[in-house]
This record gives structure tokens, sequence and C-alpha cells, in this order.
């Protein structure tokens, strides 16, 4: 025969408290990962425009047009390079997030009794 083990309130928020605290753990770890993830995209983001800007400048000043063209294909290859890093960057949030969801926290132990 088997018992019931019921627990009472004061004693199920104690069970529940170390996953809860877990909880908002993750959640303040998630939301500094999510910052480093947004800070890196805007830095991305600042650098690309600081190049088409200087690019703008040179292509404005070229006197052949292989001189422009250079400049565009400069440009171009430095706007597929960010756009590689943004990719990258983006795998290892995901990757984060994945490794944040797969550890599962501790389940209470309802049959137990803590003594202290």
């Amino acid at each position: 025969m088997s018992e019931n083990v019921t627990l009472q309130p004061a004693a199920a928020l104690k069970a529940y408290a170390p996953i809860v605290v877990k909880f908002w753990q993750n959640q303040e770890t998630a939301l500094e990962d999510l910052k480093e993830f947004a800070d890196g995209w805007f830095a991305r983001r600042h650098e690309g425009m600081q190049a088409a800007l200087e690019a703008t400048k040179h292509i404005f000043e070229a006197e052949t047009p292989s001189d422009i063209l250079r400049e565009y294909q400069d440009l171009l290859k430095r706007e597929m390079e960010l756009f590689a890093e943004d990719g990258k960057a983006y795998q290892q949030q995901v990757l984060r997030i994945g490794a944040h969801l797969s550890a599962s926290p501790e389940a209470p132990q309802t049959g137990e009794r803590r003594t202290g």
C-alpha cells in the first residue's frame, strides 16, 4: 500500500523555491546575452554605415570608372563580411539559448523530509 504524501503550502513553497530562483537567474542570463548580441549588431551596423560613407566620398572623388567599381566592390565585400559576422553572432545566440533551455532545473523531492 503506497502512502500519499501531501505538502503543506509552506513546505511546497520551500520545495519549489530553487526552481523559481533558477528561472529568474536564467531570465537575467538571457537578458545579458541578448544585450551582448544587440550591442554587437549595432556596432556592426555603425561600422557598415561608416564604410558606406567613406566609399561614397571616394566614389564621388574617383577619376575613372574602374576606381568607382573598385570602391563599390570594396564596400560590397565589407558589407558581406559584416553580414557573415551577423550570422555567426546569431548562431552563437541560438546555441546559448538552446543550452539554457536544455538545462533542466532540479525537481523538488516531495517524498523526502528536510532536516536542519
